[in-house]
């Protein structure tokens, strides 16, 4: 059987899954393992969706009004080499390998909880792209690392980075279902009017770099806004240079970047994100995109350490709050002096890692504006709200609680442990 008549099969299937779930606000489709065909446009693209280690690849979607959509891709960390991907028992690991955990959007507040009256998307139709390959939605490659520390050819650790694939499935059947009468999805042939791709942490990189097939598949004349958040581009050259691109890269991202991107492989890691947002901004005038970060993101830090140690710092010579968050502001404040009409910047207090899927979604608020209106205006336009937003270093961002005690808290929530 051809691949895109299995996945015709396999669609009609998955839609009846979705129907008799129809009771609950968010329903889940799982992906049987396998080779599909999706359309990307007028081509054919072979995809092969799964999770780090083989395991099945899921996601979900809740009903909502057919012509607005929220698209939120889920944060889980990143890996890019044997010291990254490895799982030791017992410690934190650097990436979320699996579907099933952290992935459940039934269990998060802030944006993705649609029973909220406050929630502005609260009767969006929503898709929740599961995040379970550490390549932040760009992979399609399966890797394997060899231990650099045992010359052992079996020390070795096999990674499917297919994050990428797991993408383009989504967009694809959600496509699919809004043309399907027995979906809940089913769109009766209402075009889609707003889109709003947001991302936490890995997530709002894929966000960002994936952007232009969501144009693309989904976009036609639809206003599509981009909101990232916990996702400030602090990375080294080490790490685009040796774990993202070129042919020694795990995660093969080359070929899967949109040709708007085509020189971003040349550009420095200090650039690489203003880059990618000022050439969206350039190919897509009249769209809004906005970032949100704490000024001293504890994640964010920790990835910047463990990208300075892969790349040989010692660990005692590793950047610290105030470095990060300096590298921080200076990306920030590039892109709202080169991005003044369709860039906005929300920098809170604090060292918690991301807002969207966390009560702080409703609470946040800078100078009166709730960061619930200042996410309800990219999409509305409302001028008011539409500001560029920060604390000020070294005043009242929150630096005094920057102690082991208050680290470990930061840490604790964004984490979700007790």
């Amino acid at each position: 059987m051809k691949p895109f008549l299995l996945n015709a099969v396999l669609a009609g299937l998955l839609g009846s899954a979705v129907a008799a779930q129809a009771a609950d606000v968010w329903q889940k489709v799982e992906v049987t393992p396998g080779q599909y065909s999706v359309k990307v446009g007028d081509t054919q693209k072979l995809v092969m969706p799964s999770c780090a280690f083989g395991q099945p690849y899921s996601f979900y979607v809740k009903p909502g009004k057919a012509d607005k959509v929220l698209l939120y891709m889920n944060g889980g960390g990143a890996c890019w080499n044997y010291q990254t991907c490895n799982i030791v028992p017992g410690q934190q690991a650097s990436y979320v390998p699996s579907a099933d955990v952290a992935n459940d959007p039934k269990q998060m507040a802030g944006l993705l909880d649609a029973e909220d009256p406050e929630n502005p998307y609260k009767n969006w139709t929503m898709v929740f792209v599961s995040y379970c390959t550490g390549d932040v939605f760009l992979g399609s490659k399966d890797t394997v690392y060899q231990n650099p520390f045992n010359p052992d050819p079996t020390d070795a650790l096999a990674i499917k980075h297919r994050g990428f694939d797991n993408f383009l499935y989504v967009l694809d059947y959600f496509k699919r279902e809004r043309k399907n009468k027995f979906s809940p999805l089913n769109a009766g042939g209402v075009d889609i009017d707003k889109i709003l791709v947001a991302g936490s942490s890995a997530g709002s990189y894929g966000a960002a770099l994936n952007y232009p097939w969501v144009q693309k598949m989904l976009g036609k004349d639809a206003k599509v806004s981009l909101l990232g958040d916990g996702g400030m581009g602090v990375i080294t050259d080490g790490f685009l240079a040796s774990g993202v691109f070129g042919p020694s890269s795990g995660w093969n991202i080359d070929t899967n970047l949109h040709p708007i991107f085509k020189t971003l492989p040349a550009a420095p890691a200090a650039d690489f994100l203003p880059k990618v947002y000022r050439t969206l901004a350039a190919q897509y005038p009249k769209e809004r995109f906005a970032q949100y970060t704490t000024a001293y993101d504890v994640v964010q830090k920790l990835f910047l350490n463990i990208m300075e140690q892969s790349d040989g710092v010692p660990a005692d010579q590793v950047s610290g709050f105030g470095s990060w968050s300096f590298r921080m502001n200076t990306i920030a404040a590039g892109l709202k002096t080169a991005l003044p009409k369709n860039y906005r910047a929300y920098i809170d207090p604090g060292c918690n890692h991301t807002i969207f899927r966390f009560d702080e979604f409703y609470t946040s608020a800078l100078n009166g504006i709730r960061f619930l209106d200042w996410a309800k205006a990219i999409v509305t336009n409302d001028a008011a709200d539409w500001q560029n937003l920060s604390c000020t270093p070294g005043v009242d961002c929150g630096e005094q609680n920057l102690t082991q005690a208050g680290v470990l808290t930061c840490l604790a929530r964004s984490f979700g442990t007790p």
